[in-house]
């Protein structure tokens, strides 16, 4: 299998800290074959060192892909996948454990979103928090693999909002749950199956908030993912997109082509 991969993340255009926290880790496995895995944690900017946050999960969850899942490949394959979402699940209650304690010692609340996407062959596991998102391009659609845990998720579910009234919602950046001071929620954990030739994209609310399915398939659908330069260079594009339609936030996005079979 071939993976192509790129990230963009940027400050934008009003903040001067970028609170988001960016991470794709591609391997080479004996057993396993090729492994990807990608994440992006968004700190709260209406907290205090929401980059903290995120920069500690990120930095965990790549000692977790380079320490425990090294640990895991002699199980079998059904048994190896209940093991990742237990060591998964364990993952975020330490970390919550660390931020309510740094957030304690330094009388601040503080937290970030949290979403990843491990892929070994053609399957997926799927990890999130917050209202980070994956989406998964293949077979002419894009599909959004996670749910937001935010109050305009919440709206929309209880049919108090349209979809087009949601882009100016005044609770838009309302998260629900997150990683951080407050008591650690369980993460929504899902499996699936990766079809050949396929683009994932793992990003924050800035960089999705204000474009659509057909402006993310156009521009980084797998035919348009020649490169990894070419990825990036899409990335890059559709962020100054949002920052044309007024996104003020900071804008983070992580793309994994992937040609199975290649």
């Amino acid at each position: 299998m071939k993976v192509k991969a790129c990230i963009y993340t940027d400050a934008g255009k009003s903040r001067k800290i970028n609170q988001d926290s960016v991470l794709v880790k591609v391997a080479n496995s004996e057993k396993l074959g090729r492994i990807s895995f990608v994440a992006v944690c968004d700190g709260m900017g209406g907290l205090p060192k929401g980059e903290i946050a995120s920069c500690k999960v990120v930095r965990s969850l790549e000692n977790w892909f380079h320490e425990e899942l090294t640990l895991m490949q002699d199980l079998e394959s059904d048994r190896m996948w209940d093991v990742i979402e237990m060591s998964w699940r364990r993952l975020v209650s330490g970390i919550g454990g660390e931020l309510r304690r740094y957030a304690r010692h330094r009388k601040i609340d503080l937290g970030t979103t949290l979403t990843a996407l491990l892929q070994i062959g053609d399957r997926y596991m799927i990890m999130n928090v917050g209202d980070s998102r994956i989406y998964i391009i293949s077979k002419g659609e894009v599909k959004k693999l996670t749910k937001d845990h935010s109050m305009l998720q919440k709206k929309l579910d209880e049919g108090l909002i349209t979809e087009k009234e949601a882009v100016s919602d005044r609770e838009k950046s309302v998260l629900l749950r997150c990683v951080g001071s407050m008591k650690t929620p369980e993460p929504d954990i899902t499996r699936g199956i990766i079809g050949s030739d396929s683009t994932v994209i793992a990003c924050s609310d800035g960089f999705w908030r204000t474009l659509d399915k057909e402006e993310l398939y156009n521009k980084l659908c797998p035919q348009m993912c020649v490169t990894s330069e070419d990825m990036l260079e899409a990335c890059r594009k559709l962020a100054e997109k949002a920052y044309d339609r007024k996104e003020t936030d900071n804008i983070s996005v992580a793309a994994l082509c992937m040609e199975l079979g290649a």
